[in-house]
């Protein structure tokens, strides 16, 4: 856990410094650049043996190793912007760990752009370390690529830019195609987020848990890979993750109500009707029973709204004290669950760097 942790309060403590002095746009992307850097180098140098998907990764990069061998694996499973991606790392060197470099600046890219765009600094950096989706790229490269990428598309939402987020579905869908879900939600938010929206979207979600095997079905006809999300599994640790989540909306609701003056705004309101979405998936995956870990990373696209909603709430509260204590727990909280999770799940720990090197 140690090699994690140096990464995080690293990259933290150069990202508070970047804003804390102020710097003109030249020095503070030059700033940030520096806090990313820990954090792509955790990424990018580790070992074959750290994620439970790594070795598959590491299997088909040496597999690639020409743009035949590349063509050949997109016209079979398509994702061309990965395998190409693959192929564009043998290009520099034969080791795996370009692939995971690669990767990584592209998600590490993504994130420090949307902090950026939204201004909401080192707290949600914070959250996006500890209980976001940052490391998830350890385990799941390829759709952690899409999910990163979704949370700029967010952005394009929030501003009324369709072509811009659309493109950026497209982008996504080049490296993973569960990305394809979130197309529809541009229009579903076209106008106040209202009460009406929501019982819609609660309809829906009774639609999809009566009618499951035939969605399933229906998404094994495009790939495969998805005929096991109907799979009857054990989903003692979904639950886990999935309470902390649900626990995490009613906060999320509380402080909208309490603090309706302060973050009563549309998008508050967006952010948290995403977080909606990721949190009736995950209780999905309980109610029914079946494989945990495909709809908790499905659910990863919206439950990472986290890291703009937390500090939000946060933020709603005015009395410096109150707000202290909130912050000083909610981060004892999120390193707690930090720990739990990286240590429990996806062979994360113990932490290798890439001997091969």
């Amino acid at each position: 856990m140690i090699p994690y942790f140096i990464a995080n309060i690293l990259s933290i403590s150069l990202f508070f410094i970047a804003y804390r002095k102020k710097f003109n746009e030249t020095a503070l992307r030059v700033s940030l650049f520096i806090a990313a850097t820990p954090l792509i180098v955790i990424a990018a140098f580790k070992s074959i043996k750290v994620g439970t998907d790594t070795g598959s990764y590491v299997y088909f990069f040496n597999k690639i190793n020409t743009l035949e061998s590349a063509l050949a694996i997109i016209d079979e499973q398509g994702e061309p912007g990965f395998w190409l991606l693959n192929y564009l790392g043998h290009q520099f060197t034969h080791n795996y760990f370009i692939l995971f470099l690669f990767s990584s600046i592209i998600i590490t890219s993504c994130y420090f752009y949307t902090l950026k765009r939204f201004n909401l600094k080192t707290l949600s950096l914070i959250t996006l370390l500890f209980i976001g989706p940052y490391y998830f790229q350890l385990n799941g490269t390829r759709q952690a690529i899409a999910i990163a990428i979704f949370s700029v598309a967010v952005i394009f939402i929030i501003k009324r830019q369709a072509y811009h987020y659309i493109t950026s579905i497209f982008i996504g869908f080049l490296f993973h195609k569960s990305i394809i879900i979130c197309l529809p939600l541009y229009f579903i938010f076209e106008g106040e987020i209202k009460a009406k929206k929501i019982a819609v979207i609660l309809f829906f979600f009774i639609i999809l848990l009566i009618f499951f095997q035939s969605f399933v079905d229906l998404a094994s006809g495009v790939d495969e890979r998805y005929s096991s999300y109907g799979d009857q599994k054990d989903t003692r640790g979904g639950i886990v993750v999935s309470s902390f989540n649900i626990l995490l909306l009613g906060w999320f609701i509380l402080c909208r109500k309490i603090n309706h003056h302060n973050i009563a705004i549309k998008q508050f309101d967006i952010l948290l009707t995403l977080y909606l979405l990721g949190a009736l998936i995950s209780i999905l995956s309980i109610v029914l029973g079946v494989d945990p870990s495909g709809f908790l990373r499905m659910s990863i696209y919206f439950i990472q709204m986290n890291i703009f909603l937390l500090p939000m709430t946060i933020l709603s509260f005015r009395n410096l004290t109150t707000r202290y204590i909130i912050v000083f727990t909610a981060i004892l909280l999120m390193i707690l669950y930090f720990y739990m999770t990286t240590s429990a799940f996806s062979n994360l720990v113990p932490y290798q760097f890439n001997s091969t090197l």
